[in-house]
Protein backbone atom coordinates (compact mmCIF):
# COMPACT_ATOMS: atom_id res chain seq x y z
CA UNK A 1 0.00 0.00 0.00
CA UNK A 2 2.82 2.50 0.88
CA UNK A 3 4.43 1.60 -2.60
CA UNK A 4 1.45 1.74 -4.33
CA UNK A 5 0.89 5.19 -2.86
CA UNK A 6 4.56 6.53 -3.83
CA UNK A 7 4.20 5.12 -7.05
CA UNK A 8 1.16 7.12 -7.51
CA UNK A 9 2.73 10.21 -6.03
CA UNK A 10 5.63 10.59 -8.27
CA UNK A 11 3.84 9.68 -11.30
CA UNK A 12 2.12 12.36 -10.29
CA UNK A 13 4.74 14.62 -9.96
CA UNK A 14 6.42 13.88 -13.38
CA UNK A 15 3.46 14.20 -15.47
CA UNK A 16 3.27 18.26 -15.50
CA UNK A 17 7.17 18.48 -16.49
CA UNK A 18 6.45 16.29 -19.51
CA UNK A 19 3.30 17.86 -20.23
CA UNK A 20 4.86 21.28 -20.39
CA UNK A 21 7.77 19.95 -22.73
CA UNK A 22 5.28 18.90 -25.53
CA UNK A 23 2.96 21.57 -24.63
CA UNK A 24 6.04 24.16 -25.94
CA UNK A 25 7.56 22.13 -28.69
CA UNK A 26 3.95 22.35 -29.84
CA UNK A 27 3.50 25.59 -29.61
CA UNK A 28 6.68 26.19 -30.88
CA UNK A 29 5.59 24.02 -34.14
CA UNK A 30 2.29 25.64 -34.56
CA UNK A 31 4.09 29.23 -34.85
CA UNK A 32 6.18 27.79 -37.70
CA UNK A 33 3.80 26.03 -39.80
CA UNK A 34 2.31 27.57 -42.81
CA UNK A 35 5.45 30.39 -42.10
CA UNK A 36 9.06 31.04 -43.25
CA UNK A 37 10.89 27.90 -41.75
CA UNK A 38 9.09 25.53 -43.90
CA UNK A 39 9.60 27.17 -47.11
CA UNK A 40 13.51 28.71 -46.25
CA UNK A 41 14.72 26.02 -44.12
CA UNK A 42 12.86 23.17 -44.99
CA UNK A 43 16.11 20.32 -43.48
CA UNK A 44 16.28 21.92 -40.00
CA UNK A 45 12.62 21.89 -39.92
CA UNK A 46 12.03 18.46 -41.04
CA UNK A 47 14.35 17.62 -38.32
CA UNK A 48 12.56 19.45 -35.57
CA UNK A 49 9.66 17.50 -37.07
CA UNK A 50 11.10 13.68 -36.47
CA UNK A 51 12.36 14.93 -32.65
CA UNK A 52 8.35 15.76 -32.31
CA UNK A 53 7.45 12.34 -33.60
CA UNK A 54 10.07 10.86 -31.10
CA UNK A 55 9.17 12.88 -28.12
CA UNK A 56 5.15 12.24 -28.96
CA UNK A 57 6.18 8.57 -29.31
CA UNK A 58 7.60 8.62 -26.12
CA UNK A 59 4.98 10.51 -24.81
CA UNK A 60 2.61 7.87 -25.19
CA UNK A 61 4.74 5.12 -24.22
CA UNK A 62 5.39 6.86 -20.53
CA UNK A 63 9.06 7.54 -21.30
CA UNK A 64 8.77 10.62 -19.07
CA UNK A 65 12.58 11.25 -19.80
CA UNK A 66 13.27 10.70 -23.70
CA UNK A 67 9.40 12.75 -24.52
CA UNK A 68 11.54 15.61 -22.42
CA UNK A 69 14.91 15.08 -24.31
CA UNK A 70 13.11 14.91 -27.55
CA UNK A 71 10.88 17.86 -27.04
CA UNK A 72 13.71 19.82 -26.22
CA UNK A 73 15.04 18.46 -29.13
CA UNK A 74 12.49 19.54 -31.48
CA UNK A 75 12.14 23.00 -29.62
CA UNK A 76 15.82 23.40 -30.29
CA UNK A 77 15.36 22.46 -33.82
CA UNK A 78 11.95 25.00 -34.46
CA UNK A 79 14.13 27.77 -32.69
CA UNK A 80 16.93 27.09 -35.23
CA UNK A 81 14.65 27.18 -38.21
CA UNK A 82 13.67 30.85 -37.26
CA UNK A 83 17.43 31.97 -36.74
CA UNK A 84 17.89 30.43 -40.47
CA UNK A 85 14.47 32.48 -41.69
CA UNK A 86 15.55 35.65 -39.83
CA UNK A 87 19.37 35.13 -41.11
CA UNK A 88 17.86 34.82 -45.06
CA UNK A 89 15.55 37.90 -44.21
CA UNK A 90 18.48 39.89 -43.31
CA UNK A 91 20.39 38.82 -45.96
CA UNK A 92 17.68 39.80 -48.60
CA UNK A 93 17.10 43.02 -46.91
CA UNK A 94 20.76 43.79 -47.13
CA UNK A 95 20.31 42.70 -50.80
CA UNK A 96 17.99 45.05 -51.08
CA UNK A 97 19.50 47.71 -49.80
CA UNK A 98 22.75 47.31 -52.05
CA UNK A 99 20.36 47.36 -54.96
CA UNK A 100 18.72 50.59 -53.58
CA UNK A 101 22.37 52.01 -53.07
CA UNK A 102 23.36 51.28 -56.40
CA UNK A 103 20.43 52.47 -57.90
CA UNK A 104 20.29 56.03 -56.00
CA UNK A 105 23.83 56.45 -57.36
CA UNK A 106 22.86 55.13 -61.01
CA UNK A 107 20.25 57.80 -60.34
CA UNK A 108 22.79 60.31 -59.22
CA UNK A 109 25.28 59.97 -62.17
CA UNK A 110 22.34 59.95 -64.59
CA UNK A 111 21.18 63.32 -62.92
CA UNK A 112 24.79 64.84 -62.78
CA UNK A 113 24.93 63.82 -66.91
CA UNK A 114 21.89 65.72 -67.25
CA UNK A 115 22.79 68.55 -65.54
CA UNK A 116 26.60 68.54 -67.35
CA UNK A 117 24.76 68.50 -70.80
CA UNK A 118 22.30 71.09 -69.50
CA UNK A 119 25.38 73.17 -68.53
CA UNK A 120 26.81 72.72 -71.69
CA UNK A 121 23.45 73.47 -73.74
CA UNK A 122 23.24 76.68 -71.30
CA UNK A 123 26.86 77.52 -72.31
CA UNK A 124 26.43 77.21 -75.91
CA UNK A 125 23.23 79.22 -75.70
CA UNK A 126 24.88 82.24 -74.22
CA UNK A 127 27.58 81.94 -77.09
CA UNK A 128 25.22 82.42 -79.48
CA UNK A 129 23.07 85.15 -78.07
CA UNK A 130 26.54 86.96 -77.39
CA UNK A 131 27.37 86.36 -80.87
CA UNK A 132 23.63 87.08 -82.29
CA UNK A 133 24.30 90.54 -80.33
CA UNK A 134 27.08 91.64 -81.33
CA UNK A 135 26.45 90.60 -84.84
CA UNK A 136 23.67 93.20 -84.42
CA UNK A 137 24.91 95.32 -81.61
CA UNK A 138 26.17 97.82 -81.19
CA UNK A 139 23.99 100.67 -84.05
CA UNK A 140 26.20 101.71 -86.56
CA UNK A 141 28.92 103.92 -85.43
CA UNK A 142 28.39 107.76 -85.61
CA UNK A 143 30.91 110.19 -86.41
CA UNK A 144 32.54 111.80 -82.96
CA UNK A 145 35.71 113.46 -81.61
CA UNK A 146 39.04 112.83 -82.85
CA UNK A 147 40.06 111.81 -79.32
CA UNK A 148 36.75 108.79 -79.20
CA UNK A 149 38.20 108.28 -82.95
CA UNK A 150 41.31 107.28 -82.02
CA UNK A 151 40.02 105.05 -78.93
CA UNK A 152 38.03 103.58 -81.38
CA UNK A 153 40.95 102.83 -83.55
CA UNK A 154 42.36 101.34 -80.70
CA UNK A 155 39.41 99.01 -79.82
CA UNK A 156 38.80 98.26 -83.55
CA UNK A 157 42.19 96.94 -83.67
CA UNK A 158 42.00 94.65 -80.13
CA UNK A 159 38.96 93.50 -81.16
CA UNK A 160 40.58 92.58 -84.56
CA UNK A 161 43.33 90.37 -83.02
CA UNK A 162 40.67 88.85 -80.52
CA UNK A 163 39.37 87.55 -83.85
CA UNK A 164 42.35 86.19 -84.96
CA UNK A 165 42.92 84.16 -82.28
CA UNK A 166 39.00 82.65 -82.29
CA UNK A 167 39.09 81.66 -85.87
CA UNK A 168 43.08 80.23 -84.73
CA UNK A 169 41.47 78.19 -81.97
CA UNK A 170 38.29 77.00 -84.15
CA UNK A 171 40.72 75.86 -86.78
CA UNK A 172 42.63 73.81 -83.99
CA UNK A 173 39.79 71.94 -83.28
CA UNK A 174 38.22 71.28 -86.78
CA UNK A 175 40.06 72.97 -89.96
CA UNK A 176 36.43 72.58 -91.67
CA UNK A 177 34.20 74.14 -88.97
CA UNK A 178 31.08 75.55 -90.82
CA UNK A 179 31.92 79.71 -90.86
CA UNK A 180 35.47 79.27 -90.74
CA UNK A 181 36.68 79.71 -94.23
CA UNK A 182 34.02 83.33 -94.41
CA UNK A 183 35.02 84.32 -91.05
CA UNK A 184 38.54 84.03 -91.68
CA UNK A 185 38.40 86.02 -95.21
CA UNK A 186 36.38 88.57 -93.77
CA UNK A 187 38.62 88.79 -91.00
CA UNK A 188 41.82 88.70 -93.58
CA UNK A 189 40.36 92.17 -95.58
CA UNK A 190 39.75 93.79 -92.42
CA UNK A 191 43.17 93.69 -90.92
CA UNK A 192 44.44 94.50 -94.39
CA UNK A 193 42.00 97.50 -94.31
CA UNK A 194 43.69 98.18 -90.50
CA UNK A 195 46.96 98.04 -91.71
CA UNK A 196 45.90 101.32 -93.55
CA UNK A 197 44.50 103.42 -90.91
CA UNK A 198 41.89 104.00 -91.72
CA UNK A 199 39.40 106.28 -90.98
CA UNK A 200 36.90 106.07 -89.45
CA UNK A 201 38.19 103.41 -87.46
CA UNK A 202 36.14 100.26 -88.35
CA UNK A 203 34.94 98.79 -85.06
CA UNK A 204 31.57 97.75 -86.13
CA UNK A 205 33.12 95.33 -88.73
CA UNK A 206 35.55 94.78 -86.16
CA UNK A 207 32.86 93.82 -83.64
CA UNK A 208 31.05 91.75 -85.95
CA UNK A 209 34.36 89.60 -87.38
CA UNK A 210 34.92 89.05 -83.87
CA UNK A 211 31.40 87.55 -83.82
CA UNK A 212 31.84 85.48 -87.01
CA UNK A 213 35.20 84.01 -85.48
CA UNK A 214 33.38 82.87 -82.08
CA UNK A 215 30.50 81.28 -84.18
CA UNK A 216 32.98 79.79 -86.66
CA UNK A 217 34.70 78.02 -82.50
CA UNK A 218 31.16 77.45 -81.16
CA UNK A 219 30.06 75.36 -84.15
CA UNK A 220 33.67 73.26 -84.33
CA UNK A 221 33.37 72.37 -81.31
CA UNK A 222 29.93 71.24 -81.73
CA UNK A 223 30.81 68.89 -84.68
CA UNK A 224 33.61 67.48 -82.62
CA UNK A 225 31.74 66.26 -79.77
CA UNK A 226 34.84 66.39 -77.33
CA UNK A 227 33.43 66.15 -74.41
CA UNK A 228 33.08 69.79 -72.91
CA UNK A 229 33.29 68.75 -69.22
CA UNK A 230 37.37 68.25 -70.33
CA UNK A 231 37.96 71.72 -70.02
CA UNK A 232 36.32 72.01 -66.01
CA UNK A 233 38.32 69.42 -65.18
CA UNK A 234 41.70 70.25 -66.81
CA UNK A 235 40.59 73.99 -65.01
CA UNK A 236 40.21 71.95 -61.55
CA UNK A 237 43.43 70.07 -62.28
CA UNK A 238 45.72 72.86 -62.88
CA UNK A 239 43.86 75.03 -60.06
CA UNK A 240 44.47 72.11 -57.46
CA UNK A 241 48.25 71.87 -58.57
CA UNK A 242 48.91 75.66 -57.44
CA UNK A 243 51.34 77.74 -58.92
CA UNK A 244 49.89 78.29 -62.49
CA UNK A 245 46.49 80.84 -61.84
CA UNK A 246 44.79 79.16 -64.85
CA UNK A 247 41.36 80.84 -66.51
CA UNK A 248 38.40 80.25 -68.40
CA UNK A 249 38.03 82.16 -71.75
CA UNK A 250 36.21 81.66 -75.03
CA UNK A 251 38.90 79.75 -76.07
CA UNK A 252 39.36 77.26 -73.59
CA UNK A 253 42.06 76.91 -70.20
CA UNK A 254 44.50 79.85 -70.23
CA UNK A 255 47.70 79.89 -68.37
CA UNK A 256 49.57 83.51 -68.02
CA UNK A 257 53.21 83.41 -67.85
CA UNK A 258 54.99 87.01 -66.87
CA UNK A 259 58.70 87.64 -66.53
CA UNK A 260 58.99 84.91 -68.76
CA UNK A 261 61.91 86.31 -71.75
CA UNK A 262 65.16 87.35 -71.62
CA UNK A 263 65.66 89.33 -74.47
CA UNK A 264 64.17 86.75 -77.66
CA UNK A 265 64.75 83.97 -75.18
CA UNK A 266 63.04 82.46 -72.44
CA UNK A 267 64.38 82.79 -68.30
CA UNK A 268 64.96 79.07 -67.23
CA UNK A 269 62.31 79.37 -65.13
CA UNK A 270 59.43 80.07 -67.58
CA UNK A 271 61.39 77.36 -69.95
CA UNK A 272 60.39 74.73 -66.78
CA UNK A 273 57.06 75.58 -66.35
CA UNK A 274 56.84 75.31 -70.40
CA UNK A 275 58.15 71.73 -70.11
CA UNK A 276 55.74 71.02 -66.97
CA UNK A 277 52.80 72.36 -68.91
CA UNK A 278 53.59 69.87 -72.06
CA UNK A 279 53.47 67.20 -69.86
CA UNK A 280 49.63 68.53 -68.69
CA UNK A 281 49.53 68.32 -72.80
CA UNK A 282 50.67 65.29 -73.02
CA UNK A 283 48.13 63.50 -70.56
CA UNK A 284 45.34 65.87 -72.30
CA UNK A 285 45.58 64.69 -76.04
CA UNK A 286 42.48 65.97 -76.82
CA UNK A 287 43.36 69.56 -76.09
CA UNK A 288 45.56 71.41 -78.91
CA UNK A 289 47.40 74.51 -77.31
CA UNK A 290 48.13 78.33 -78.68
CA UNK A 291 50.60 80.04 -77.22
CA UNK A 292 50.06 83.24 -78.02
CA UNK A 293 53.18 86.32 -76.95
CA UNK A 294 51.97 89.45 -76.13
CA UNK A 295 54.06 93.01 -75.83
CA UNK A 296 53.87 95.77 -73.60
CA UNK A 297 55.18 98.16 -76.57
CA UNK A 298 54.28 97.45 -80.09
CA UNK A 299 57.20 95.54 -81.55
CA UNK A 300 58.63 96.99 -85.19
CA UNK A 301 57.27 95.50 -88.49
CA UNK A 302 61.02 94.23 -88.69
CA UNK A 303 61.66 92.63 -85.69
CA UNK A 304 61.80 89.49 -85.12
CA UNK A 305 62.19 88.88 -81.61
CA UNK A 306 58.24 87.89 -81.00
CA UNK A 307 58.52 85.04 -83.47
CA UNK A 308 61.57 83.66 -81.75
CA UNK A 309 60.24 84.14 -78.32
CA UNK A 310 57.35 82.12 -79.65
CA UNK A 311 59.73 79.45 -81.30
CA UNK A 312 61.46 78.64 -77.77
CA UNK A 313 58.24 78.47 -76.03
CA UNK A 314 56.82 75.98 -78.65
CA UNK A 315 59.88 73.95 -78.13
CA UNK A 316 59.67 73.86 -74.55
CA UNK A 317 56.30 72.58 -74.46
CA UNK A 318 57.13 69.88 -77.09
CA UNK A 319 60.04 68.92 -75.22
CA UNK A 320 57.76 68.10 -71.91
CA UNK A 321 55.60 65.88 -74.49
CA UNK A 322 53.53 67.97 -76.18
CA UNK A 323 52.67 66.56 -79.60
CA UNK A 324 54.37 69.24 -81.93
CA UNK A 325 51.22 68.87 -84.07
CA UNK A 326 49.16 69.98 -81.39
CA UNK A 327 51.02 73.79 -80.97
CA UNK A 328 50.22 76.27 -82.79
CA UNK A 329 51.96 79.88 -81.76
CA UNK A 330 50.34 83.32 -82.72
CA UNK A 331 51.64 87.02 -82.07
CA UNK A 332 49.42 89.68 -80.53
CA UNK A 333 52.00 92.14 -80.62
CA UNK A 334 50.53 94.43 -77.82
CA UNK A 335 47.48 94.75 -79.52
CA UNK A 336 45.55 92.53 -76.72
CA UNK A 337 46.58 94.85 -73.75
CA UNK A 338 44.69 93.78 -69.90
CA UNK A 339 46.08 97.17 -68.51
CA UNK A 340 45.87 100.51 -70.09
CA UNK A 341 48.96 100.95 -72.06
CA UNK A 342 49.08 104.25 -71.15
CA UNK A 343 49.72 103.17 -67.29
CA UNK A 344 53.54 103.30 -67.55
CA UNK A 345 53.38 101.75 -63.88
CA UNK A 346 51.26 98.77 -64.87
CA UNK A 347 51.89 98.79 -68.48
CA UNK A 348 54.88 95.95 -68.10
CA UNK A 349 51.30 92.86 -67.14
CA UNK A 350 50.69 93.40 -70.82
CA UNK A 351 54.18 91.77 -71.59
CA UNK A 352 53.38 88.15 -71.16
CA UNK A 353 52.91 84.71 -72.83
CA UNK A 354 49.47 82.74 -73.05
CA UNK A 355 49.39 79.30 -73.12
CA UNK A 356 45.65 77.94 -74.19
CA UNK A 357 44.33 74.71 -73.80
CA UNK A 358 42.01 74.77 -76.40
CA UNK A 359 39.31 71.56 -76.96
Amino acid sequence: MILATALAAGGCGATPIRVAAIEDMERARGTAIGTEEIRIAPEVYAHAEQERQFALAAHASSDDVGAKLHAERALAAYAHARIVVRLARAATELSDARKGLEDAKAEEQSLEASRDALDREAEELENRIRIARERVLPMPSAPTTPEREAARSVAARSLTMQARLLCAAARMVARDAPGLVDADGALTTLEDRLAKSPRPAPIDEASRSRARCLDALTRARRGADRGADAADGLLAELSAAGGWDPSRDERGVTVTLRDSFQGPSLTTTATEKLKNLGRVAAAHKLFGVQVVVHDANTPAPSDATDAKRADAAVHALVDGGAAATAVRSELAGALAPVVDPADAKARARNDRLEVVFIL
